[in-house]
């Protein structure tokens, strides 16, 4: 019995006992179809066994015959389960494959398959086919390519990461099949049963691939391989190294050393093994994830790094931004619960520029039950393909198409779904791994108790900001949120109104109905209240029966409207209820009606105490109460400093909103000062002219930087906010005493001598003097510096020839002359040598 015989006999053995193992599981199509296979294969090692065992010739020869049945019949059998496999209509194949071994039970029967034996040396049997060889060859190329076609197109249309990763276990086995069949036929001496290794090798791959359920990623097995073996050969190259080394310095070896030796350096290679095992495994691991490697390590330590962070938007973009990088997905989505809801509160996308995309799924979606039973990640391929998806909302299902998603990870805590980790498709294509789920799930695990951490500390937080009887936001959390509005809107140019809202004779109310009743229409209100405004816009219990709502970027007509849609929603529901109720609303705007926080609610508090005064039930804009002379009283010498310190800090920050304008205003102060001085203004009016210089421009506080950094010419909708500027810096300042003077040059610095100006149109001699001063100052520093609208900067000679021509038009002429006449005596001056000091003698 030589070496071959004895490996067709193991093979047989082992295929009994992959047969035992089929058995043991439910029978299922898919694996009757294995079982055939296995039984088909282990056909051929029995039919190989028997014929090449030291039996009779006769024997032999019968054994022979039925070889190309059972290995034809293996093929066979393998492509049909293949087929059936991936999905894929097996009948066509079945009825082809099992058409072609009739015919060759056919023709092993009338003796043309095999024709005869050979006897060689040593009495070893061979097969002689003649030219059936090529046939059942190709026979078998076929059936074996279709198997192998039909696992690539699995492959590359399924979208599971499970499936993907099956399908490369299968490919694998096949590979097993090809490479040691190719070897048997190469082979001269075909010993050792290659074809029969390879088959036995396909089906213990195909065992473990039907019968797991979960399967090791085959790129963690080649990773985990590299690494083990770098360890292998690295601590085997260490010890033979120390060995040699001692070897070579002691010369010779005594009896005792020898084994203490040894020892001690096998003591060494075991605390050598972590070091060395988390350099090969950080080299491994770059050589396989790339430039992905630093963003995966940072997912798998996301546990370790955040754990005393307790701010969510924190932890969300510590968690989403390396994730969309690891596996560079196009959106990580992070969905926690809501309302009834779960709402993608946090999101990053791979390219930072495109905009993010919003997802909402009911938390009775099936999604959502799915994950929160399975707690497994779910692909888009399973909704798809699933039954228990088949009742989910269109809006949802359009929602997964418009994100393109892929994948749904939960997030559980104490066998509660606190959150989903989703992700959308792989860029620039392609699917995600099992690799990649295992990470996902890794992260998922550890997030999950430090999510829900953060949502306990948020809750305490969002309590501790809440008003307990009308679930509004509170007093203290009112300021604090006016004070970052305030904050915003002045370093971004932009705008925001305040609302105050006080109920009419509600004491009276609550004195004849109770408390009860009164905490009633509270809770009430506060509803009508959220009913009546836009998502972004805040509501604050302000005490009592007063409330307040912040509204950005809501212009004073805008707050107007809000104001009015909540005052006749609260009187016609207490109305219909009998409850003799209304409200009285105060408005304010930011900045025309204050730039601090204590100035504006002074003037929105006036307002709601004007429109109290004027028959209640009513609304009252801080413009249209009379402010003025209350806010002067009000103002003392220290906060009125404050204020104006604020005043001139907002101008800087004017003139620092982009590097065109920088300095701007200091240098048209300059220029009119100059100007001032030399038409022999007395020094209070050049002081004025200077300090209103300095505010010109003050009211761009409220345009907007697309507007004001826009390369090329405007719109009629964006002059609008241009034009309205000067009215917006006299609103700013008209109430510190100390800048009256500034308010007509400030407000008429853009008028035109010809009338043609804004923002009233007045002309001539009837435009006060310093405005004349500062439009000529104000329009040759803008001629003579870089400015985004304009290609090219002017010279300062040039500059001063465009002031000419514009005389009479644009400009006083008396002004222009003046300026002209300042410049040349500056450029004579420049242009005189200096007279050289003399030396002092000694």
């Amino acid at each position: 019995m030589g070496s071959g015989t004895i490996v067709q006999f193991v093979t047989l053995l082992i295929y009994f006992i992959l047969i035992a193992i089929a058995l043991r599981y439910a029978p299922t199509r898919l694996r009757t179809l294995f079982l055939v296979y296995l039984i088909a294969s282990a056909g051929w090692s029995l039919t190989s066994f028997m014929a090449h065992a030291d039996f009779t010739a006769s024997q032999s020869w019968l054994w022979f015959k039925f070889i190309p049945f059972f290995s034809s019949w293996s093929i066979i059998a393998y492509s049909h389960f293949i087929s059936t496999y991936v999905h894929k209509s097996s009948r066509l194949i079945a009825n082809l494959g099992y058409g072609c071994l009739a015919a060759i039970a056919v023709l092993i029967a009338l003796g043309y398959i095999p024709r005869n034996t050979l006897t060689l040396g040593e009495g070893t049997v061979y097969n002689n086919y003649g030219a059936w060889l090529y046939v059942l060859t190709a026979c078998g190329a076929f059936f074996t390519g279709t198997a192998v076609y039909s696992l690539i197109k699995s492959y590359r249309s399924s979208r599971s990461p499970e499936h993907r990763n099956r399908i490369v276990y299968l490919l694998l086995g096949v590979g097993f099949l090809t490479v040691f069949g190719t070897l048997f036929e190469a082979l001269p001496e075909q010993t050792y049963a290659l074809d029969h290794i390879g088959h036995l090798s396909n089906a213990l791959v195909l065992t473990y691939a039907i019968m797991r359920y979960q399967l090791l990623d085959v790129r963690v097995v080649m990773r985990r391989g590299l690494v083990y073996s770098g360890i292998t050969v690295c601590i085997t190259a260490i010890y033979l190294v120390i060995l040699a080394g001692l070897d070579r310095v002691l010369q010779s070896w005594n009896n005792a050393a020898s084994p203490i030796t040894i020892i001690i350096t096998a003591i060494l290679m075991a605390w050598l093994f972590n070091p060395i095992r988390k350099s090969i495994q950080q080299w491994v691991d770059k050589l396989f994830y790339g430039k992905s490697y630093d963003s995966r390590e940072m997912v798998l330590h996301f546990a370790s790094r955040m754990s005393n962070v307790l701010e969510l938007k924190e932890l969300a973009e510590a968690m989403l931004r390396p994730i969309v990088k690891a596996l560079h997905a196009s959106q990580a989505t992070l969905l926690l619960p809501s309302n009834g809801y779960f709402n993608s509160q946090f999101a990053e996308r791979l390219n930072e520029e495109e905009p993010v995309v919003p997802l909402r799924l009911r938390d009775k979606s099936q999604i959502v039950t799915w994950l929160s039973q399975e707690n497994k990640p779910l692909s888009r391929e399973t909704i798809d393909i699933a039954p228990e998806f088949k009742g989910l909302w269109e809006v949802e299902r359009n929602a997964l198409d418009a994100i393109g998603i892929e994948l749904f990870c939960p997030i559980m805590s104490k066998h509660k779904l606190t959150g989903i980790l989703v992700i959308s498709k792989k860029l620039p294509r392609g699917f995600y791994s099992a690799d990649d789920m295992e990470v996902l799930m890794t992260l998922s695990h550890d997030a999950a108790v430090v999510i829900e951490n953060a949502q306990l500390y948020a809750q305490a937080k969002q309590r501790a900001n809440t008003d307990e009887l009308t679930g509004l936001y509170n007093h203290r959390y009112f300021h604090q949120r006016l004070d970052e509005e305030i904050a915003r809107c002045s370093r971004f140019g932009k705008i925001f109104s305040l609302l105050f809202l006080d109920l009419d004779l509600f004491k009276s109310y609550n004195d004849i109905y109770g408390h009860l009743a009164g905490d009633d229409v509270l809770r009430q209100i506060s509803h009508y209240i959220k009913d009546s405004i836009r998502n972004v816009d805040i509501a604050f219990r302000y005490g009592g029966d007063e409330f307040t709502i912040l509204l950005p970027q809501t212009s004073i007509d805008g707050a107007r409207r809000v104001a009015e849609r909540i005052r006749r929603q609260i009187e016609v529901h207490m109305d219909n209820k009998g409850i003799p109720l209304t409200c009285s609303i105060g408005i304010a705007a930011w900045p025309n009606d204050g730039v601090m926080r204590e100035e504006l609610i002074r003037t929105v508090d006036a307002a709601l105490y004007s429109s109290k005064q004027t028959g209640r039930n009513r609304i009252c804009l801080a413009s249209e109460a009379v402010l003025s002379e209350v806010i002067r009283m009000e103002v003392g010498p220290e906060s009125s400093s404050v204020i104006l310190s604020t005043i001139y800090a907002l101008a800087a920050t004017v003139d620092a909103k982009d590097h065109y304008t920088y300095g701007h205003s200091k240098k048209v102060a300059r220029y009119a000062t100059d100007i001032a001085e030399a038409l022999g203004c007395p020094r209070d009016k050049v002081d004025a002219i200077r300090a209103a210089a300095l505010l010109h421009d003050i009211g761009k506080i409220g345009v907007s930087d697309d507007i004001l950094e826009k390369p090329g010419p405007l719109t009629p909708e964006e002059w609008e906010p241009i034009r309205a500027h000067p009215s917006l810096g006299v609103a700013i300042i008209k109430h510190i005493d100390a800048l009256k003077e500034c308010l007509s040059a400030v407000q008429y610095h853009h008028e035109r001598y010809d009338g043609n100006g804004y923002p009233t149109g007045l002309k001539g001699d009837n435009i006060p003097l310093e405005a004349r001063i500062i439009a000529v100052a104000d329009a040759y520093d803008a001629m003579t510096s870089q400015r985004p609208y304009r290609e090219r900067v002017l010279t300062p000679e040039e500059g001063l020839d465009e002031l000419k021509q514009c005389a009479g038009k644009q400009f006083d002429p008396r002004v222009v002359e003046v300026f002209n006449t300042i410049n040349l005596q500056l450029s004579l001056a420049e242009a005189k040598p200096k007279r050289q000091p003399l030396t002092p003698r000694r």
